[in-house]
């Protein structure tokens, strides 16, 4: 065999070598979890330019979507609730009635984390007795409300925003 044709044959041997290496690494790189912070966010931050970013340390009633279910036997509670939960600068989620066998006097605020903000911003629109009830079951998009007989008025000295524990840094 010639000089040149062992050349090229060794070359191409640890070439094929070396791609099937990459096809190995580059599979495992795209089937990997993505890291989380917790929160559901791919990264603890934004990939703007510092200078674009902007942290925000309360959370508004604005950034709030709620949704409100009737666990009372007064019909159209929900949708009374609903409006003034939007007059009070609410999004609005969905309104319905709460599945079978939920029953509320007043009115709870379900939520899957015993700390969530929101959660608690719309708690004390609500009436500052107004509990924060964990609960796996996501009934609706943003915080879901169960409202009574009971509930008559949002409570018109509430604050409008609470602090975040962490700011949230987003790009803006």
């Amino acid at each position: 065999m010639s000089r040149r044709r062992l050349t090229t044959g060794v070359t191409l041997v640890v070439l094929v070598g070396v791609l099937c290496l990459m096809a190995v690494w580059g599979l495992r790189a795209a089937t990997a979890p993505i890291p989380s912070d917790g929160t559901g966010s791919a990264s603890k931050s934004p990939t703007c330019a510092a200078g674009d970013q902007k942290a925000q340390k309360y959370l508004r009633r604005g950034d709030v979507t709620v949704s409100v279910y009737n666990a009372g036997d007064l019909s159209g509670r929900a949708q009374q609730t609903m409006d003034l939960l939007e007059r009070a600068g609410f999004k609005v989620g969905q309104v319905g009635n709460a599945p079978a066998g939920v029953k509320v006097a007043r009115a709870e605020v379900l939520s899957a984390k015993a700390d969530d903000p929101a959660a608690r911003l719309v708690a004390l629109a609500l009436g500052r007795k107004t509990p924060v009830v964990p609960s796996e079951e996501d009934l609706g998009p943003g915080v879901d409300v169960m409202v009574g007989d009971r509930f008559k008025k949002l409570d018109a000295r509430a604050t409008k925003r609470v602090e975040l524990p962490r700011p949230k840094v987003t790009c803006g």
